[in-house]
């Protein structure tokens, strides 16, 4: 039996044989705890909701999906027929999510694990350590890969419940409503209609409006990321129609090329967050964020503890599991940057020597848990480099003690004004729109410094 790590992707065939199996998962906790799975097209959606399987909807059309009680308490399982589903069908999702208040924070224990007849294949094992206020999970991912299906450990937590998961596959959830199925395709008896549809997406709703306010090459980048979204990235299309539609909204942010920049406190205060996703995830939004504002196609990315040092770029290829798998995953960034303690100043000097003479306009998106290392020399970097143009976005994830990042608009002596705060328990509390625009309008108002005091003229 093989014991799957977060991230960890295998061949379904290599496991089970073949691609009939069954699927259980396990969860103990003093909550009631939904399972259920999405079958998802190549974009991501829950494009056809008879692919919706939960506790009202057991079975899809042709049967290659149903659920049923597992023989344990507090276990389900799937019985998948992986060769049956029909080809739009590329992605399945399977996941757990609890209703109130209460958040998976109190989940004892949980598991994954597939099943080849009687006999344990593999198994991905979770528990409320790894999460805060989470109330949904996707638990693990089975996707197509030629003529194969591989699973991915995915451990993935969102804070809005079923309503952030059907939302996060392009449905929506109205009100005061729970899921139920949607009509059957044929004539027969009638049934509820599914509350999973699909969203319109945020303001501008029109796609031709969209384009319209955004020149031409950035709606033909767009167009050429969206192709791109396909397979281990389909995960990214509804980051980017979401980041097309903010950029709408900021359109003067489209007509010059941003380059943007991630660096990450890989201290030992961050392990949970790297390990629960949470920076994973960041590495996701950001890296949608980074490849719409300029030609480049990749991101960037520091990572800094006591020591700082840039990794390897976050492109198509390796964004899906960059914070497990690039330079040989967080834990090893940890101990060859001396996680003992974090020095911000150091990470901050590294970026402007490499970025500060650079005459495109650079946004450094700069993630840390608080507790600064020294609130004078970040002031004092700060005070330098408002003479480059150079944006320093800091981030604030899960943390306390935030020091001169809550007081940046005390900071005398800057040139232009180079710097925001933004401060976020998760990285999911704010929509992928809402953050979205929230960075743009720092870019937005920046930008227009830049040009005013011509300091992007050659």
């Amino acid at each position: 039996m093989l014991d799957l790590q977060r991230g960890q992707k295998e061949s379904i065939r290599k496991l089970c044989g073949g691609l009939s199996l069954d699927v259980e998962l396990y969860h103990k906790a003093p909550m009631e705890i939904d399972v259920t799975c999405f079958g998802l097209d190549g974009t991501g959606r829950l494009s056809d909701e008879r692919y919706f399987i939960f506790y009202n909807q057991k079975e899809s059309p042709e049967g290659a999906i149903r659920l049923g009680p597992g023989p344990a308490t507090g276990t389900v399982r799937f019985h998948l027929e992986l060769d049956q589903l029909p080809p739009q069908i590329v992605k399945l999702s399977l996941t757990a999510a609890i209703d109130g208040v209460q958040t998976l924070r109190g989940l004892e224990k949980g598991y994954v694990r597939l099943l080849h007849g009687a006999a344990e294949m593999a198994r991905y094992s979770y528990s409320g350590a790894e999460f805060q206020g989470e109330r949904a999970i996707v638990a693990c991912e089975i996707y197509r890969k030629g003529d194969d299906w591989r699973i991915n450990a995915v451990g993935r937590g969102f804070n809005g419940g079923l309503k952030a998961l059907v939302e996060s596959f392009g449905g929506s959830v109205l009100p005061g409503t729970a899921p139920t199925p949607p009509p059957a395709p044929a004539a027969g008896g009638s049934r509820r209609t599914a509350s999973p549809s699909r969203s319109a997406g945020s303001a501008p709703a029109d796609l031709g409006s969209i384009v319209s306010s955004l020149p031409k090459h950035v709606c033909a980048r767009m167009d050429n990321l969206a192709r791109q979204c396909r397979g281990e990235t389909e995960f990214l299309a509804s980051l980017y129609k979401n980041m097309f539609s903010a950029l709408a909204k900021y359109p003067k942010v489209a007509e010059r090329s941003v380059k943007v920049v991630m660096c990450a406190d890989a201290s030992g205060s961050m392990f949970d967050m790297y390990r629960n996703g949470r920076v994973q995830r960041a590495v996701d939004k950001f890296f949608a964020f980074a490849t719409t504002l300029s030609d480049e196609g990749y991101m960037d990315l520091w990572a800094f503890a006591a020591k700082s040092r840039q990794l390897g770029a976050v492109t198509m290829d390796n964004v899906r599991d960059y914070t497990f798998a690039e330079s040989g995953g967080f834990e090893r960034w940890m101990s060859m940057l001396n996680y003992q303690y974090n020095n911000e100043p150091e990470a901050m000097r590294d970026i402007m020597m490499i970025y500060g003479a650079l005459r495109t306009p650079t946004l450094v998106l700069f993630l840390t848990d608080g507790r600064l290392s020294s609130d004078w020399e970040i002031e004092e970097i700060l005070i330098k480099t408002s003479r480059f143009p150079i944006f320093w976005q800091f981030v604030g994830l899960h943390g306390e003690e935030y020091g001169i990042l809550d007081r940046l608009d005390t900071i005398d002596g800057r040139y232009i004004n180079n710097a925001d705060f933004l401060k976020t328990g998760d990285i999911d509390d704010l929509s992928d729109g809402a953050l979205y625009s929230r960075l743009l309008s720092q870019v937005d108002a920046w930008l227009d410094e830049l040009a005013f005091k011509r300091m992007l003229e050659q």
